[in-house]
């Protein structure tokens, strides 16, 4: 799975910084154009997480993830085709159904590789090794923007296409789980729809999981616009997160294997990540560059303590609430929470934490979303605890499927 993930992330990490210039400059379409396109086509995607979690449920979860693997890599070569606006819509949006049914599948791997703690350290050893592959995807990615050709570009996408099929290969040395099948002892359908207990943790483990856009979004533009640092402390900052996450991750995740320690965490996450924001706000009101420096790697340690603890609780809850059998449906539910907020994100950190005028406006941005986010992480305990006697009783109260005898 590591391998796996390492060579996939590694092609990913290689088209992300290219994707803007080969669709702009390459393709031939308008900036607004392909927001648009990515818009609708991640929109979509969203749609693909429960059905194909459901697949991979009933079906095998490893032989689902490998097809949506082979599903990606044959639409990300479909890239090299693209010539229109309708063109680009359908291949993105293909892109992305594998993706984000990929996604609930390989959550439905996790699920049935070991049990509590062993899984959440599986899956906390996968995201280390995710931020590894995309870091040298993207260091990768220079030579193919220093040359700024349609050709070099046709090779990143070729190459992308082409580490997605080796990243199904690995997964041939995966033990394959067994199907559930479509027999009496079949999770109902759209059983995780009907589940509120485990959609309200859904929710609130969505909002604050806001952290990634805050890092990937607000920060950069609000060192730019908003501080005194100089421009290279962006590439500092977001390199010494990925540090640290890929230290950290698996150190951080112990103990979440239960849902007690796993609902803590999460609560522990949203006052650590407001605490990072509040110390990041603070570089408004200086004007020497060597403090805003010093207040912003305060501030980033803070926020990548904050989002370890976030996605570690994350991960086990979103494992031990689901039934046995039914990981890829709950996981891929699951992923709308954070697909929901992605989407949203953007308008939201902009208008919030970028406000216009006096520095206050969007300091006092800073200092509201950091509230509305450690609300959300101190509601998580108690609708983790609802949530694991609702499927404690569902455990108790299932008959066990009845065997014929000859």
């Amino acid at each position: 799975m590591a391998l796996s993930t390492l060579v996939g992330q590694t092609g990913s990490g290689l088209f992300l910084p290219v994707s803007a210039l080969f669709f702009t400059r390459s393709v031939g379409l308008a900036p607004t154009e392909v927001g648009v396109g990515l818009a609708v086509a991640g929109l979509t995607g969203l749609a693909a997480a429960v059905p194909i979690g459901r697949i991979a449920d009933r079906f095998g979860p490893r032989g689902t993830y490998a097809v949506t693997l082979l599903g990606q890599a044959a639409a990300t070569a479909s890239f090299s085709l693209v010539h229109s606006l309708w063109a680009f819509v359908l291949v993105s949006t293909v892109a992305a159904l594998a993706q984000r049914g990929g996604n609930a599948a390989r959550g439905a791997v996790i699920g049935n590789v070991g049990t509590g703690e062993e899984r959440v350290r599986l899956r906390a050893v996968l995201k280390s090794v995710t931020n590894i592959g995309l870091s040298l995807g993207t260091a990768l990615a220079a030579l193919a923007l220093s040359a700024d050709s349609r050709s070099a570009y046709l090779a990143v996408v070729f190459v992308n296409a082409a580490s997605y099929v080796c990243a199904a290969l690995p997964l041939l040395r995966v033990p394959p789980a067994e199907a559930v099948g479509g027999g009496p002892s079949a999770p109902p359908r759209r059983a995780v729809l009907r589940d509120r207990p485990y959609t309200l943790v859904t929710v609130l483990c969505g909002i604050t999981s806001i952290h990634y856009d805050v890092l990937s979004l607000a920060l950069p533009l609000w060192i730019a616009g908003h501080s005194s640092a100089p421009q290279w402390s962006i590439s500092a900052v977001i390199m010494a997160n990925t540090v640290l996450v890929v230290v950290l991750q698996v150190p951080f995740s112990r103990g979440t294997g239960v849902v007690p320690t796993a609902a803590a965490a999460v609560r522990r996450s949203g006052w650590v990540l407001w605490a990072g924001w509040a110390v990041i706000a603070c570089t408004a009101f200086t004007g020497s560059a060597p403090v805003s420096v010093l207040l912003l790697v305060a501030g980033m340690v803070l926020h990548t303590a904050g989002e370890l603890w976030q996605s570690a609780g994350s991960y086990g809850l979103s494992y031990e609430l689901a039934p046995a059998g039914s990981h890829g449906e709950y996981q891929g539910f699951f992923s709308l929470g954070r697909g929901a907020t992605a989407a949203l994100a953007p308008m939201v950190v902009t208008t919030v934490c970028l406000a216009d005028g006096p520095d206050w406006r969007p300091v006092s941005g800073w200092l509201l979303l950091g509230l509305v986010v450690a609300a959300a992480s101190a509601a998580v305990p108690p609708a983790a605890r609802r949530a694991e006697r609702a499927a404690a009783a569902h455990l108790i109260s299932t008959p066990l499927p009845v065997r014929e005898t000859a």
